[in-house]
């Protein structure tokens, strides 16, 4: 096993790999390309910083060794929960004396550090939902980090959420979720303290020209491309996983050159229109292709929308609960004063993060 560089930053890792993205995106297809590279570990997602994080404030000061000790058998016992394949769970112990600052953070380097070393490897690329919420406390930590921004046409990721057994909600509600994060990864893009250490990736791209995109990966997180990483679908660990978990059937075929754009023939009218009318910013600065808005989805999803909000007004009313005429004007003034704003930008919108292919 090679010596390890610390991180920069102080930490144990060096030069992380996060990967920004949206559910049903291809994040797991992506994490097996990279986790195949004979320097790169990536363990199956463990959602570290979502779980975590909202439980640190009950163990205390976590500067007093007992709190701290505490947080860290609690942390080996969800990770053996969590990590698929084979990939080991760090002891607590060994948690408590390698986490190099007492803090979310800290402890997610003490354990990704771990399974790192374990491993073999030198690099570690980490898949965490929601992780485009903490990429400013990892970027302040780890100043050599370096983000993949994955993205997939949101038409076919609600088309897939839609299959998903695990996944639930309607189009709406997808609609808004897969705007949301885009918004926020989007966000981080047109931060300079962070731009230059975040690369787009389009799955369109990467599922129809994957030699070329893994090398421009391996580029930008500065490891050199292996062809064993086009074969991640023959891993033994690989395998085992697409066995276990319904929706990473895929990953042990070979990528599949032509899947996407499955909404234009599987989504149906009206939920692409839905998609369309909540995202379409989001499509366009991503690059892609949004048709007219139909005028009667327009009028049919305002009347629908009215009428939630007459029917939420008319319950409050009762209630005795009413806005004041001066905030009922004010609210309207501030509310088209916005959107003059946004329709000035809108008329003038061009991608700006368009597929290579």
């Amino acid at each position: 096993m090679g010596t390890m560089a610390m991180s920069s930053g102080g930490l144990r890792i060096d030069r992380p790999i996060v990967l920004l993205a949206s559910e049903r995106s291809g994040g797991n297809l992506l994490r097996a390309v990279l986790g195949s590279h004979s320097q790169i570990v990536a363990p199956s997602p463990v959602h570290f910083l979502i779980n975590i994080d909202p439980l640190l404030p009950l163990y205390g000061d976590l500067s007093e060794d007992a709190s701290f000790r505490e947080a860290c058998e609690d942390l080996s016992r969800f990770l053996r929960r969590q990590i698929a394949g084979q990939a080991e769970s760090p002891e607590a112990a060994a948690l408590f004396e390698n986490a190099r600052e007492r803090s979310l953070v800290g402890l997610m380097d003490a354990a990704f550090y771990l399974i790192m070393q374990a491993s073999g490897a030198t690099r570690v690329l980490m898949k965490e939902n929601d992780a485009f919420r903490y990429a400013h406390r990892l970027a302040n930590r780890y100043p050599d980090i370096r983000f993949l921004y994955l993205v997939r046409d949101g038409r076919d990721v609600a088309l897939s959420w839609l299959k998903s057994p695990n996944h639930f909600g309607g189009i709406s509600h997808i609609s808004r979720t897969w705007r949301d994060e885009q918004r926020a990864c989007l966000s981080l893009l047109c931060d300079p303290t962070l731009a230059d250490r975040i690369q787009v990736v389009h799955y369109e791209d990467l599922v129809s020209n994957p030699r070329e995109i893994v090398e421009s990966l391996c580029d930008f997180v500065e490891v050199e491309f292996e062809e064993s990483m086009l074969e991640f679908h023959g891993r033994d660990e690989i395998r085992e996983q697409s066995a276990g978990v319904r929706n990473w059937e895929n990953l042990s075929k070979p990528i599949m050159e032509q899947n996407f754009n499955k909404h234009q023939k599987e989504l149906g009218w009206w939920r692409a229109q839905t998609f369309n009318q909540i995202a379409h910013r989001e499509l366009v600065a991503l690059g892609y292709e949004v048709p007219d808005l139909s005028s009667i989805h327009r009028v049919g999803s305002q009347a629908l929308n009215l009428s939630k909000e007459g029917l939420g007004l008319a319950l409050k009313a009762a209630r005795g609960r009413v806005l004041k005429p001066v905030e009922i004007l004010t609210r309207g003034k501030r509310r088209r004063n916005l959107g003059r704003i946004a329709s000035e930008l809108e008329a003038r919108q061009r991608p700006r993060w368009p597929r290579q292919g």
